[in-house]
């Protein structure tokens, strides 16, 4: 049976962390042959994130000094053991449920990354009749216009078309990413990683997956900065390795 790390960068997520841990070990991937290996990375948080984490039996708690959700995610690829990561945010906007939809369409040749795709998943159950096709209702118009900003420039950049890059849903080959030399430590690692898996061949398949969006007052982090930062990043690693 195949071994998935899911990797979860926490930062002051205490009033979400434990609702989480719950859904997530409650979903049966062990039925599609994949046993769960949970990892949670307190990254410097200053709340109970860490001391409720480590309430759950099977759950690995690891914590480091605040340094991003790079660095947290780098910390737990590291420790891991599995033979792909899956990186979970430890807010509630996306369903542990969609593992039993993403994990199946990896490929036996460990060549393959899958995302989940926020737009395709609106798209899949309310159609095309929103004038923001894929934009949840309850999703900022920013973040909308940012991602589709981010997949035109990803195939003018890679040649690749990828809806979603700024979703938080996203399983990578263990042994491939473990052999980047990473260099960001924020939100743009996601970019990074995802320009080095195209230069390296991986292919990138997206599947549709639900979202319920929260906002910053319910403790979203990511700014309107990141986004910059996102475009700038995608540019980089086009030329840079």
């Amino acid at each position: 049976m195949k071994i998935v790390s899911i990797i979860i960068p926490a930062y002051n997520e205490g009033a979400f962390i434990a609702q989480l841990l719950e859904h997530i070990i409650k979903v049966p991937t062990e039925t599609i042959g994949f046993k769960k290996e949970i990892i949670v990375v307190d990254d410097g948080s200053t709340d109970d994130t860490a001391n409720i984490a480590a309430g759950f039996a099977g759950v690995t708690v690891i914590q480091q000094q605040n340094s991003g959700k790079g660095r947290a995610v780098q910390r737990g690829v590291k420790d891991c053991t599995g033979d792909y990561v899956l990186v979970q945010d430890a807010d509630l906007e996306y369903s542990p449920a969609d593992y039993l939809v993403m994990l199946p369409a990896l490929t036996p040749d460990n060549n393959t990354a899958v995302y989940g795709s926020r737009p395709r998943g609106v798209i899949e159950r309310h159609g095309w009749k929103n004038p923001f096709p894929g934009r949840d209702p309850d999703q900022q118009l920013g973040p909308w216009i940012m991602n589709v900003v981010l997949a035109i420039q990803t195939f003018i950049l890679y040649g690749r078309w990828i809806t979603d890059m700024l979703t938080g849903y996203k399983i990578y080959p263990a042994a491939t990413i473990k052999s980047f030399n990473i260099k960001t430590h924020g939100f743009e690692t996601d970019h990074e990683l995802s320009a080095k898996l195209v230069k390296a061949g991986v292919d990138i398949v997206e599947i549709p997956i639900s979202y319920t969006p929260r906002s910053l007052e319910e403790g979203k982090k990511i700014r309107a900065i990141d986004g910059l930062i996102a475009i700038w990043t995608l540019i980089k690693y086009r030329f840079v390795d």
